[in-house]
C-alpha cells in the first residue's frame, strides 16, 4: 500500500474496505491504481482462456501494454475500476465506463479459482454505490448468452433488470438506485457471509498452538481435555518442549494447511506469522496476548483482513465450540459444560470472569467467542452466526461498544424474535464509558441505548451474576405465557419481603403468597407446588425453602420431577447451610429445575424473562405507509443547503413546507413589531386568537404570564397588548424594548388539550432518535421523556405514548376527557419518518403540540439542518 503522496490524482480513499466473501472468507476492495500494473498481469496469466473469452467476447491470451495503461489509469469519475486482492494477488477486477451523463457500461472478471464465492456480486454492489456517487443511475452490460453466471448476477442484485439480444449478445440494463429489494439482497449475503465466516472460525479440522513451550502445553492440556476431534500442532517458540501433540519449528514448516492458528506472541512479531498462517490456508488467527497500544492492535487487524485471514484478538481469551463433533477449547480455560447458550465478549479478562460464572453455576455452553478490543470479529457477527446456529438457543453478549449501532438494531430485533438475547449493560454510572459515549455522561446518548435495547427485545441485565440468573432461566425453563406468580414460601415475613420484590419487578401475584408451615414436609411443598402449576390463572411458581436445621427430606428432588415435565417456568430457593443441592444434569432445555441462593435474585431474572415473553407475544406492528412527499422535501433540503453549505436554522415559512411535506400542518402564526400589525393579524385569522410572547425565556414560564387566549375583538387584543408590555417590564426588560424584548407572535387559538413536546435528533453512531414529552417542567426538570430509534412501528408509537409516567393526562383523569391518542401516534411516526428519510435533519422540536379531544395542533416547529451523507447505511457489503 502505498503512502498517500502516492496515490494518484483524485484517488477515492473511502472507497477502500475489508469484504466478507460468500464463504465466509475475507478480502481486500479498492480502486485500481497505475502502479497496478503487475498485479493486473500476473491475474489475467492466472485467468482461465474461457473466463476470457466471456469477457471480452473473443480470444484474448494477453493483455497488451496499450490495455494495462488503459485499465489501470482511471480518472474515478468516468471510468472507475476496483478490485478485489487476497494478500498480495489481485483476484477480480470490475469497472464501470460512463456512456451517457447517466447511464455507465459496466463488466467484471474473476480469477476462476475465485469464481462462486460471491465476489462478482460485491463489486457490483460497490461499483453501484460509488458510480451513485458520480451521478450516474443505470447500468448497461453486453454479456454473452452462455456466460449465464454473470447475467444472474445481475438479476440477482434486486435491481429491476430489463434484457434484450442484439447481434446474439445479451443487452442488460437496470436502474442502479437503492430499492428495499436491493437493500433487502444485500442484507441476506451478508447475514450467510458472516454466519458462515464465524462457522469457518469455530469448526477448524487442524489447529496450530503457537507460543512459548510452557503456555502452548497449557493450551495443549486445555485443548485435550475438551476433546477436539481435528488435529493439534505445537509451535514453541523458546525451545521448551511441548507434549502431547506433533509438534513443527514454524507455521511455515508445517506440511500442508491449516484452518486456525492460536498464537501468543510479542505483537512486533505477529505480522510474520499473520503471513505465515495465511501462506498455509488459516481461516482464523486468535491472538491471546495483549501487548502493544490501539494502533498496533488495528495495524494486526488490518493485516490478518489484508491476507484473508480473520483475526480474534489481540488481547482475546480465545474460542470454544462444545459440539461434540468439534470439542474445540481454544483457551487456556477449562473446557465448559455443553449446553444451549452462546457467549460473546471483547477483552480477556471479562472472558475469564463470564466463564467462572458459567462453571460456578453449571451454565451449559454451546460456543463462547472473546474476541479482544480491537476485534476484527464483532458481536454483530456473532449474533449472524447464533440465527443460525441450532445448537445456540439462548444468546449472551458483554458489548464494550456497539460498533454499528443501526446494525446491531435490525440484527438483534431478527435474533430476538427467535431467541432470548441477554446483553450487559452497566449501571448508569459506568454507561458513558462502557459504550464508549463522547465527552462523559450525555443523557441522550444513554437514552438511545436504552430506548435500542428496549426496542428491540434484549433482555438487558446491569450485572454479571444477574445476566447468568437469566440465561439458566431462559435456556432451562419454558417462558412465562403471563406476568401472573405464585410464591410458596414457609416464612410470612419472607413472603412479605419477595411480594414487594415481585411487584417492584412487574409481575402480578396469585393473588396472596403461599406460606406453608415453617416445619412443613417436603410433599407439601410438592403438593402446593403440583397445585399452582396446574392452576390455570398462574404463569409461573417460585418455591422458597428455609431450613435453618439439616432437614431429611430434601425438598428439590419433588421440585425436579415436576420441573420437568411443566410447561411453566418453576424457580427454587433453598435457604439453608448446605451446599448447592446436587440436580441432577441433562442437556440445557426446557424442565430443569433452577436453584437460586437468594429471592430477590430469582424474582428479578423471572421479572426479565416475563418481560421478554411479554414482547415477543406481542403484535411486533409494522412501520404504516403514510401519506409523505419525501421528493418535495428534499428539494428543500437541497435548496437550502446549496444557499448555506454549513447548514442553519429553517424559517418559519421553510419549516411549514418541510412539515407539510410530510403530513404536518403548522397552525398560523405571524410574528408582530406593533400592536396595527397584531391587529391586522387577527382579523385575517378571524379572530379567536391567542397572542403570545415567543422568547424563550418568556415562552417556558410555567404560569404563561404572557399568554393571552381566546382574543375576538380590538378592545381585547388591546388589553392584552399592554398587559404583556407591562409583564415584560416587571420581568427586568427595559419597557421601551418590552415588545421587542417578548418576540410576540398571533396565532389562531387551538382547542384546549394537553400540551406535547416532540424532538428528533440526529446522532452520529445511532441516526436519529425521536423524543416525546410534556411541554414544561415535566419533560425539562422531571425528565418524563420517551425515547424510540426510528423506524417506528404501530407498537413502538403507542409504546411511546403509554410509557409517560404522565400518561394518564391524556387517556382521562379524574373525570377528565383523554385526547385523540391515535392523532399523538400518527404525529410521532411522521416526524419519526421525516427524521429517518432525512439525515440532513440535524435537529427537529414540534413544540407545543397541543392534543385535544379532536386531534393535535402543532403550534410551533424548530428545525436546523446541516450537511451530511444522503444514507446512513452503506449501500454496499464492508467489515
Amino acid at each position: 500500500m502505498p503512502d498517500s503522496a502516492e496515490y494518484p490524482p483524485g484517488y477515492p480513499t473511502e472507497w477502500e474496505a475489508d469484504v466478507l466473501l460468500a464463504d465466509g472468507g475475507v478480502a481486500r476492495l479498492r480502486p485500481i491504481r497505475p502502479d497496478d500494473a503487475r498485479l493486473l498481469v500476473e491475474f489475467y496469466d492466472r485467468v482461465s482462456p474461457e473466463s476470457k473469452f466471456l469477457r471480452f467476447f473473443a480470444p484474448y491470451p494477453r493483455l497488451s501494454r496499450r490495455d494495462v495503461i488503459r485499465f489501470t489509469n482511471v480518472d474515478y469519475i468516468d471510468r472507475v475500476a476496483l478490485i478485489i486482492t487476497l494478500g498480495t494477488k489481485m483476484i477480480a477486477v470490475g469497472r464501470y465506463d460512463r456512456v451517457e451523463d447517466d447511464e455507465a457500461e459496466v463488466a467484471f472478471l474473476v480469477e476462476d479459482a475465485h469464481q462462486g464465492r460471491g465476489i462478482a456480486q460485491l463489486l457490483l454492489e460497490h461499483l453501484a454505490d460509488a458510480a451513485r456517487e458520480r451521478g450516474i443511475t443505470k447500468f448497461v452490460a453486453e454479456v454473452l448468452p452462455q456466460n449465464r453466471r454473470m447475467a444472474q448476477v445481475f438479476v440477482d442484485a434486486g435491481y429491476r433488470v430489463h434484457k434484450g439480444i442484439e447481434d446474439g449478445v445479451v443487452l442488460v440494463e437496470f436502474p442502479i438506485l437503492p430499492t428495499n429489494t436491493s437493500v433487502g439482497v444485500m442484507e441476506r449475503r451478508e447475514h450467510r457471509a458472516e454466519s458462515r465466516s464465524i462457522r469457518r472460525l469455530l469448526t477448524p479440522d487442524r489447529m496450530v498452538l503457537l507460543g512459548p513451550g510452557a503456555r502452548v502445553q497449557e493450551l495443549v492440556i486445555a485443548g485435550v481435555r475438551a476433546g477436539f476431534r481435528g488435529e493439534v500442532i505445537a509451535v514453541s517458540t523458546d525451545q521448551v518442549e511441548v507434549s502431547g501433540v506433533p509438534c513443527a519449528d514454524s507455521i511455515a514448516a508445517i506440511e500442508g494447511s491449516i484452518d486456525l492458528a492460536v498464537v501468543s506472541v510479542p505483537t512486533d512479531e505477529l505480522g510474520g506469522v499473520v503471513i505465515d498462517a495465511a501462506h498455509k490456508g488459516a481461516h482464523g488467527l486468535v491472538v491471546l496476548t495483549g501487548t502493544g497500544d490501539g494502533e498496533d492492535n488495528r495495524t494486526v487487524v488490518n493485516l490478518a483482513r489484508a491476507y484473508g485471514v480473520r483475526a480474534v484478538g489481540p488481547d482475546a481469551l480465545g474460542l470454544v465450540n462444545t459440539d461434540s463433533e468439534v470439542g474445540l477449547n481454544a483457551t487456556p480455560a477449562p473446557m465448559p459444560r455443553a449446553g444451549v447458550v452462546g457467549m460473546f465478549c471483547q477483552s480477556a479478562a471479562i472472558g475469564v470472569s463470564l466463564l467462572k460464572y458459567a462453571r460456578d453455576d453449571d451454565l451449559g455452553l454451546s460456543s463462547f467467542l472473546s474476541t479482544g478490543n480491537y476485534a476484527d470479529v464483532t458481536g454483530n457477527d456473532v449474533m449472524q452466526f447464533w440465527e443460525d446456529d441450532e445448537a445456540t438457543q439462548v444468546c449472551l453478549l458483554v458489548l464494550d461498544s456497539i460498533g454499528n449501532p443501526r446494525k446491531f438494531s435490525r440484527i438483534v430485533r431478527r435474533l430476538a424474535r427467535r431467541k432470548p438475547v441477554i446483553v450487559f449493560a452497566p449501571g448508569q454510572a459506568d454507561r458513558a464509558n462502557h459504550y464508549g459515549v463522547r465527552g462523559g455522561l450525555v443523557h441522550a446518548e444513554e437514552a438511545a441505548v436504552d430506548a435500542l435495547f428496549r426496542q428491540n427485545g434484549v433482555i438487558v441485565a446491569h450485572r454479571r451474576q444477574a445476566m447468568i440468573d437469566i440465561a439458566r432461566v431462559v435456556s432451562r425453563q419454558p417462558l412465562p405465557k403471563g406476568p401472573c406468580v405464585q410464591l410458596i414460601t414457609n416464612s410470612s415475613t419472607l413472603a412479605r419481603q419477595m411480594a414487594a420484590t415481585a411487584a417492584a419487578s412487574g409481575l402480578v401475584l396469585k393473588p396472596t403468597p403461599v406460606v406453608l408451615p415453617s416445619n412443613a414436609h417436603a410433599t407439601v411443598f410438592e403438593a402446593a407446588t403440583k397445585a399452582a402449576l396446574d392452576d390455570d390463572q398462574c404463569d409461573s411458581v417460585i418455591c422458597t425453602v428455609v431450613s435453618p436445621y439439616p432437614r431429611a427430606d430434601p425438598v428439590e428432588w419433588g421440585l425436579d420431577r415436576l420441573a420437568r415435565n411443566t410447561p411453566k417456568p418453576l424457580l427454587y430457593v433453598p435457604l439453608d447451610f448446605r451446599d448447592p443441592p446436587p440436580l441432577r444434569h441433562g442437556p440445557d432445555g426446557m424442565g430443569q429445575l433452577v436453584a437460586f441462593t437468594e429471592p430477590g435474585d430469582a424474582i428479578r431474572a423471572l421479572g426479565l424473562a416475563t418481560e421478554y415473553a411479554g414482547w415477543l407475544a406481542r403484535d411486533p406492528g409494522a412501520v404504516p405507509l403514510l401519506d409523505i412527499d419525501e421528493a418535495a422535501a428534499k428539494r428543500l433540503v437541497n435548496r437550502v443547503l446549496a444557499g448555506d453549505p454549513a447548514g442553519r436554522l429553517l424559517t418559519q415559512d421553510e419549516s411549514a413546507i418541510l412539515l407539510r411535506a410530510y403530513g404536518i400542518e403548522l397552525v398560523t402564526r405571524t410574528a408582530v413589531h406593533t400592536f396595527e400589525e397584531a391587529v391586522a393579524a387577527a382579523e385575517q385569522m378571524g379572530w379567536d386568537v391567542v397572542l403570545k410572547a415567543s422568547a424563550p425565556e418568556l415562552r417556558a414560564r410555567p404560569d404563561q404570564a404572557a399568554v393571552y387566549r381566546n382574543l375576538d375583538d380590538i378592545e381585547e387584543l388591546r388589553l392584552a397588548w399592554q398587559d404583556l408590555t407591562k409583564v415584560v417590564s416587571v420581568l427586568g426588560f427595559d419597557p421601551e424594548r418590552a415588545i421587542a424584548a417578548a418576540a410576540p407572535v398571533v396565532q389562531k387559538m387551538a382547542k384546549p388539550g394537553v400540551a406535547l413536546v416532540i424532538r428528533c435528533r440526529e446522532d452520529a453512531a445511532f441516526g436519529p432518535i425521536v423524543t416525546l414529552g410534556l411541554d414544561g417542567l415535566a419533560s425539562e426538570l422531571l425528565g418524563d421523556v420517551v425515547h424510540r430509534v426510528p423506524p417506528l412501528t404501530t407498537v413502538d408509537a403507542a409504546g411511546m405514548v403509554r410509557g409517560l409516567r404522565a400518561a394518564p393526562l391524556l387517556f382521562g383523569r379524574q373525570g377528565a376527557p383523554g385526547v385523540d391518542v391515535a392523532a399523538v401516534e400518527d404525529l410521532l411516526q411522521r416526524a419519526a419518518q421525516l427524521a429517518d428519510d432525512l439525515p440532513q435533519l440535524a435537529a427537529l422540536t414540534l413544540t407545543p403540540c397541543v392534543a385535544s379531544r379532536s386531534g393535535v395542533a402543532v403550534l410551533g416547529a424548530s428545525i436546523r439542518l446541516a450537511p451530511t451523507d444522503d444514507h446512513r447505511d452503506p449501500m454496499a457489503r464492508v467489515l
